[in-house]
């Protein structure tokens, strides 16, 4: 917050997982913390949340003068989302909440299960505390690039290298936890007879 103050920086937190943290904790929003609304917005997506991916629903809350730039571009660039999938989106909203506490437990269910089968394989990595991705870090002698082209080669498994999400993602993969756990599981078996960890 203070580094945003003195130099005039406008925070942007995407919270778009906001809604799925696991172990019985709540991903932590950017306007919980005093005098963030001086210094930013939170943008936050219905296709997370809702499965309301491709909707293109989401908006923004916070600092009054950011809100009122966004709606100004918003104005001339776009037009309105079509009247039912606002009615749609209204209702996910202030509707009753339990399908987001299932989504959670399901992908929380998902983690776990290759998070137990990656720990057999000797596969050493931290547990996501929430969304529906997991990074896992790729093993000595490996690029992500060369990670992904290797299991996809060599154990039939689909994964994204890391660095394909910028330069922080090198060393790492990403895991989506989109499948049911026994394929998770399979998947994290395939790559142990691999036996590189």
């Amino acid at each position: 917050m203070r580094v945003a103050e003195k130099n005039n920086i406008c925070v942007l937190h995407d919270f778009a997982y906001g809604a799925i943290g696991f172990d019985g904790k709540k991903p932590r929003s950017f306007l919980q913390t005093p005098g963030a609304k001086d210094v930013g917005v939170e943008m936050y997506t219905l296709s997370k949340t809702y499965n309301m991916a491709g909707w293109r629903v989401g908006f923004a809350i916070g600092n009054q003068s950011v809100i009122e730039a966004l709606e100004l571009v918003q104005d001339h660039f776009y037009v309105s989302l079509f009247g039912a999938i606002q009615e749609a989106s209204a209702e996910a909203l202030t509707g009753p909440q339990d399908c987001v506490r299932e989504l959670a437990r399901r992908y929380e269910t998902r983690r776990n299960a290759l998070f137990e089968q990656l720990g057999k394989i000797g596969w050493e990595a931290a547990r996501p505390k929430g969304s529906f991705f997991a990074w896992l870090p790729v093993p000595k002698g490996f690029t992500s690039q060369s990670f992904f082209e290797y299991l996809l080669e060599k154990a039939h498994v689909v994964v994204a290298p890391g660095v394909g999400f910028g330069s922080s993602g090198e060393g790492y993969i990403r895991v989506g936890l989109l499948t049911e756990p026994e394929r998770l599981v399979e998947a994290a078996e395939r790559i142990g007879h691999l036996d590189l960890f």
